[in-house]
């Protein structure tokens, strides 16, 4: 009947373009998330990076406090001693208040000293003492004068005494105040300089902090929008699969042979000593003869398995799968996507199999069905 190359045709001039669209939306997907990937990978790094400047800057910030804490530590203790000092100079301008007193007592003292003196010689001494008759009258007139003399120069001494005393206080509480005042100004220079230096730090971290901010939420953007896209690639997937899985169904009887070789053994026949029936065919072929996929679609399994030798599956969406087994080389992993024709293992006799060539099943739902239903007549 005619109709049915002509619907067979239609079926796949619908599909196919569906097909092609979702594997190349598929790309375009993959390819924004290795991109979004990328960036995320960068951000990490950025973040690394940033983690380890934030913490240096975290490490200054305490090292200028404690310097800080010192800094004004000292700067109190100097605070301390110039008003220790400022209660010294109250005594010492009270100290100097009474020697300045006592200096004029001194000074007077001295003055009637002099004036005794200078009456005393303004007479002739020797002659008052000589023309003296009373002795003990003499007597007290030689003690008195020693007496004078000694304390003339005693008093003389002392106020000389209270005059070095005082300049040499004024001197050493002007230097310790100088000293004191100008240890104060560097300290003060000192802590404004670490104050300084704490206030840059502290702008670094705030602004280190911001971006660290703004980068996170870019990072968490950048998670949604692959977290998003994934979710896209798998549901292009899924139609990609239904897509393939529609285009096979409709390949029954046109899809290509797996392997050059001569059909060995059939769907149904027994096997065994007639204990077990085939569940798909066998097709003689030389070790190391190529053995392709016999439709698009994605690998499954591509392993060992016990009494299939190296094994793979190919998964066609929608409960369709077709098996290659008793390969002597496999050159397809889970997960890659291969398409109708594609080379993906070799012939061989795997498994204990007697025979070299390729064992090949079609399952629909997990139930074999006869190959040869789905292949094109040679």
């Amino acid at each position: 009947m005619q109709w049915r190359p002509i619907a067979r045709l239609a079926w796949a001039l619908i599909f196919l373009p569906l097909a092609v669209n979702a594997a190349q939306d598929i790309s375009k997907a993959r390819r924004d998330i290795d991109g979004i990937t990328k960036r995320l990978n960068d951000l990490d790094a950025w973040f690394s990076d940033a983690t380890r400047r934030q913490r240096d800057l975290q490490k200054e910030l305490r090292s200028t406090d404690q310097s800080i804490a010192g800094t004004s530590s000292d700067i109190r203790q100097i605070e301390d001693e110039l008003k220790r000092l400022g209660k010294e100079l109250t005594g010492l301008a009270e100290q100097m208040k009474q020697l300045n007193e006592q200096r004029d007592e001194q000074a007077q003292l001295v003055a009637s000293h002099l004036a005794a003196a200078y009456r005393l010689s303004g007479e002739d001494f020797l002659k008052l003492v000589l023309n003296q008759q009373n002795p003990e009258q003499l007597d007290r007139m030689v003690h008195y004068h020693r007496y004078f003399s000694v304390a003339r120069t005693e008093a003389l001494t002392e106020y000389q005494a209270t005059l070095a005393e005082i300049a040499a206080n004024a001197e050493a509480t002007r230097s310790r105040e100088q000293a004191l005042a100008e240890q104060q100004r560097n300290l003060d220079g000192e802590r404004e300089e670490l104050r300084s230096k704490r206030h840059g730090r502290e702008r670094l971290l705030v602004s280190l902090n911001s971006e660290m901010q703004g980068k996170s939420q870019e990072r968490s953007r950048l998670a949604e929008d692959r977290k998003r896209l994934e979710s896209l690639i798998a549901e292009l997937q899924r139609r990609a699969q239904k897509a393939e899985a529609t285009t096979f169904a409709r390949s029954k009887g046109k899809l290509p042979w797996p392997s050059p070789g001569k059909l060995a053994h059939r769907f149904g026949e027994q096997r065994s000593g007639g204990l077990l029936k085939w569940q798909g065919i066998f097709i003689g072929a030389p070790e190391g003869a190529p053995v392709s996929a016999v439709h698009r679609g994605r690998v499954a399994f591509s392993d060992w398995l016990r009494g299939f030798g190296l094994l793979t599956i190919i998964d066609h969406g929608d409960g369709y799968m077709s098996l290659y087994a008793h390969s002597d080389v496999l050159y397809k992993q889970v997960g890659d996507r291969v398409d109708a024709g594609e080379t993906i293992a070799t012939a061989g006799r795997s498994g204990g199999q007697s025979e070299s060539g390729l064992y090949f099943e079609i399952r629909t739902n997990g139930t074999a069905t006869d190959p040869l239903a789905w292949l094109s007549r040679r």
